[in-house]
């Protein structure tokens, strides 16, 4: 006699809910083998468990799943190794993007101490190793709406020109032919010779001055520095506790 599971044993065996099974039957993935013609009850065979576990490892991957049914053919056999390639490529992505979001949540911790650093000493000299910056032209207020769609368009194209983001961005001044020329500046992991000296800013071991300032003391501070150095960077940064109506900004500048 051929045993059967009901869709509580199915959801008990594969540790799987029974409101996704039932989601699973809506969009014609999961077929019963049984149908009790008397009461409607719906029964599985005990190989349905390993085929729902791997449905669900396709929906926990972003698979869509309304898009299943291409992978079961005429006859209701379905093409398990096309499945699992799928999930393999989906999974290997999803572990690519997992090392770049520990990246990126370190580099904020390191905001977060250097912030922390600005904050309690009274020394605000501080020696920084390899930070480099690439940066573009740009002319506006940070923290505005022309600074923000500037970000966006080149953060898309620094990738693909082969530069690591390194979480921290804002504006560089600087000094050209006695006129005080400014900048979009992005960090970036490694500062490569092979990049136009024009393109990219290494700091490379440099004694700066550093300090927090806020949105509306920009212009006063940046005037009244302007006279001691001839590089200024003025960056966003994160600090413990944030606030988001009068963020810091970071205030460097080579000396």
């Amino acid at each position: 006699m051929i045993s059967y599971l009901t869709i509580g044993q199915l959801s008990k065996y594969s540790g799987i809910h029974t409101k996704a099974l039932r989601y699973y039957e809506e969009i014609n993935i999961l077929k019963p083998t049984y149908i009790n013609p008397k009461n409607g009850y719906r029964y599985y065979m005990f190989s349905t468990i390993s085929y729902v576990k791997v449905i669900k490892i396709c929906a926990d991957y972003g698979i869509p799943l309304k898009n299943f049914t291409q992978f079961i053919n005429e006859s209701g056999d379905i093409h398990m190794t096309d499945i699992i390639k799928l999930a393999e490529k989906k999974i290997y992505e999803k572990e690519i993007q997992l090392v770049k979001d520990k990246l990126q949540i370190n580099q904020y911790k390191q905001q977060i101490m250097r912030s922390d650093q600005l904050d309690h000493t009274i020394n605000s000299h501080i020696d920084i190793g390899n930070e480099d910056f690439y940066i573009v032209p740009f002319k506006g207020d940070i923290l505005s709406k022309e600074y923000y769609e500037a970000v966006q368009k080149t953060l898309s194209k620094l990738e693909l020109q082969g530069f690591s983001f390194d979480q921290r961005l804002g504006l560089f001044y600087r000094i050209e032919e006695n006129i005080w020329k400014s900048y979009l500046a992005f960090k970036i992991i490694e500062c490569s010779t092979s990049y136009k000296k024009e393109e990219v800013i290494c700091l490379n071991h440099s004694h700066i001055h550093a300090e927090h300032i806020t949105e509306d003391e920009i212009h006063v501070k940046i005037l009244n520095i302007k006279n001691k150095t001839n590089q200024i960077f003025l960056l966003e940064t994160f600090e413990e506790p944030y606030n988001f109506n009068t963020p810091h900004l970071e205030l460097l500048y080579i000396l």
